[in-house]
């Protein structure tokens, strides 16, 4: 089957997780400074070249490792989808409790200011890390999906995954964390993001549990 065919919306599901992640409360507030970093000083140009193709890369080879993983499964079946569906379903509702599965680790990103390609990459790689713990949810769910398709198939889906958090992190990142994160902790935004986005996630399991999320 084609990955852009009608049947198949993982692509559709992979960049709507990706802007999820991108809005996620823990990591929303230290956009301003990592784009500070990553498009400010000299060699910007170099440096977010490096940034996109670290940060692509990560989540890119997390897909592949996921597909390669899920392709011992395929004997299984329908077992296997029945039990990654529930297991989605169940990321969904951690996703709306708030619970991360993984704790995050702290980053000095001021160590990359001025650096070049190389520079930017390490810090794509590193900004992805920072990314796991609080999108952990919405993360292991489309993880989950790619363990289901092939090899390319599941590297493809985590790319548009990374896009999903990448393009609008370099583009309108700075102004949706300053005005999101004005009076941070009240349960305006975060409570309907945290339905909508646990809703998205669960909905996710459903779908794969019916078949409609197949190869």
């Amino acid at each position: 089957m084609n990955l852009l065919s009608t049947p198949d919306i993982s692509v559709f599901v992979a960049i709507v997780s990706g802007l999820l992640s991108f809005f996620s409360p823990c990591v929303l507030p230290l956009i301003p400074g990592f784009i500070g970093i990553v498009l400010g000083g000299d060699k910007k140009f170099q440096r977010l070249i490096g940034f996109f193709v670290g940060f692509s890369f990560m989540f890119t080879l997390l897909g592949a490792f996921s597909s390669f993983l899920g392709s011992f499964l395929v004997k299984f079946g329908g077992i296997i989808e029945k039990i990654i569906g529930i297991a989605i379903i169940i990321f969904g509702i951690l996703y709306m409790l708030e619970i991360q599965l993984f704790k995050g680790k702290s980053l000095n990103i001021w160590k990359f200011k001025g650096s070049g390609l190389l520079g930017g990459l390490i810090l794509g790689l590193a900004i992805g890390f920072v990314w796991i713990p609080c999108s952990s949810p919405v993360l292991a769910s489309i993880l989950l999906i790619a363990a289901q398709k092939s090899l390319l198939k599941g590297m493809i889906l985590l790319f548009v995954y990374s896009l999903g958090i990448s393009v609008p992190f370099l583009t309108i990142g700075t102004l949706v964390a300053r005005i999101l994160t004005r009076g941070f902790g009240t349960p305006s935004w975060e409570k309907w993001m945290k339905f909508i986005g646990g809703g998205f996630i669960i909905l996710m399991g459903l779908l794969v549990i019916l078949g409609k999320m197949k190869v």
